[in-house]
């Protein structure tokens, strides 16, 4: 599965996507992966309340690699 992310919104609806394609609620979820169910809801809704070691230890854990590439145009003033 793939998905454009540009906002921490995107990412949310990414990981809610996971979820419910494993027929899984929050709670089920939240417990497999060791966290709380807040915490999976902030990071649904795409607002965990900090992104550390442990954001990333979580989306590692659903299977998702972030990764970087820049525009083809590079930097621009809209920026």
């Amino acid at each position: 599965m793939r998905a454009l992310i540009e906002r921490p919104e995107d990412l949310g609806r990414f990981v809610q996507r996971i979820r419910r394609d494993a027929s899984l609620t929050q709670r089920q979820l939240a417990g497999a992966l060791g966290i709380s169910q807040r915490y999976l809801s902030e990071l649904e809704a795409g607002k965990p309340k900090r992104v550390d070691q442990g954001y990333f230890d979580v989306l590692r854990k659903l299977g998702i690699v972030l990764a970087a590439e820049t525009l083809d145009d590079g930097w621009s003033d809209d920026d």
